[in-house]
Parts: C-alpha cells; sequence; structure tokens
C-alpha cells in the first residue's frame, strides 16, 4: 500500500505541448504511491507533448469542478453515470510550451486552484504553468519559483510574487484560510524529484475526506 492510498490527485495539462520531462516522473511517482490519478486539459483529444508523447486526458477541466463537490461524472458504455469519488486533495499543474497559451488565462482553472486550496488541499504548480497560480490570487506576497520568461517575469511581477532561487518552495499562500497547507511550486523538469516528494508530503497533511 503507498502512501497515497485512498488520495484523489488532479493533473492539469495544458492541451498540447505539455512537457513530458515533469509528466512521466510525475505520474510514474503518483502511481507508485498508489494515488487515484485523473488528468485534465481543455480538450478531450489526445494531447501532444514537446516531444512528441501522447496522452489523452480522462477528464475536461470544467467537469473537475464536480469534483469539489464530491461528485465526478463518468462514462461507462457510452451512458454518463455520477458517482461519488471523492474530492480532490491535490492538484498539479504541469508546464510546458502551451502553458502560456492554455492554462494561464484559464478562468475554469483559476477558480479550482483557488477553491482546491482555500478548502484546505494541495495545489502546486510546475515550471511555465506556475503564473497561472499567481493569476488566480494565490501568490500575491509569496515565495515562489518559475520557469523563467519574459512573459512569465512580467505575471510574476505584476501579482507581487516572491521570487526564490531555489528548484522547489513551499510556501503559505497570501489567501487567509482555516488550514496551513502551502503552495508547492518548482523550477522545471530540473526538479521533479525534489517537487514530487515535497508534494506528496503535502498531501500527506490534508484531510482525507471533507
Amino acid at each position: 500500500m503507498g502512501r497515497l492510498t485512498g488520495r484523489n490527485i488532479l493533473v492539469v495539462i495544458p492541451k498540447d505541448y505539455f512537457d513530458e520531462g515533469q509528466l512521466d516522473p510525475l505520474l510514474e511517482a503518483l502511481d507508485k504511491e498508489d494515488a487515484t490519478v485523473n488528468i485534465a486539459s481543455s480538450k478531450l483529444k489526445e494531447a501532444i507533448g514537446m516531444k512528441n508523447g501522447r496522452i489523452r486526458p480522462d477528464l475536461l477541466l470544467v467537469d473537475c469542478m464536480e469534483g469539489i463537490t464530491g461528485d465526478s461524472y463518468v462514462t461507462e458504455a457510452g451512458h454518463g453515470t455520477r458517482q461519488i469519488k471523492g474530492i480532490y486533495h491535490g492538484v498539479v499543474l504541469v508546464g510546458g510550451k502551451g502553458a502560456r497559451k492554455y492554462l494561464w488565462e484559464d478562468k475554469i482553472l483559476q477558480l479550482l486552484v483557488a477553491d482546491r486550496h482555500k478548502n484546505g488541499f494541495a495545489v502546486a504548480a510546475i515550471g511555465s504553468a506556475v503564473p497561472c497560480l499567481a493569476l488566480s490570487g494565490l501568490l500575491e506576497g509569496v515565495m515562489a519559483t518559475y520557469e523563467k520568461s519574459k512573459h512569465a517575469d512580467v505575471i510574476m511581477e505584476k501579482h507581487s510574487v516572491i521570487i526564490a532561487e531555489e528548484n522547489v518552495v513551499s510556501a503559505n499562500a497570501s489567501l487567509s484560510t482555516d488550514y496551513n497547507i502551502p503552495i508547492i511550486t518548482a523550477s522545471g523538469k530540473e526538479a521533479i524529484a525534489e517537487f514530487v516528494e515535497t508534494y506528496i508530503e503535502t498531501v500527506l497533511t490534508t484531510r482525507e475526506k471533507p
């Protein structure tokens, strides 16, 4: 039995040009720890990675909002069935070249990560996906790391993020909550091993049930 048995993790990827160097080891580590993992994107069609890797998301982002209340809408033999699967104990945003175009300004994603953090669950982002957390209002005056670029730098500065030089940062968010669950950020795929361990330890501090 792995450390994340009974925990549900939502992994969000850009609908194209995700970074396999981030996603593949993340999924492998979560699987090893027996987490229940759903991959979400803004389309259900097969996503293409930066190195031509391919993966089909399990869910549309808009449908992941049901996970907030404990419902999950699944399809069996062509028929929709509502099942109680439990909420997402954690959300991880995976970066890549497609993050700026497909993740940063996604209002549904912003609402999702803000809600997950507000309700005491583990929110994290890697590399070029980190600005999405800033745009969600979670990183104002908060220490974080990210994949630097001229566009990302503007977002992080605009939202008063305190930039750290470390590859992985665990810090309490600016949004006031009743819980003390930090937000985890990573600079990119070079930090994935450290990021995964930090994130797993953070998920283990969340409530098992809402």
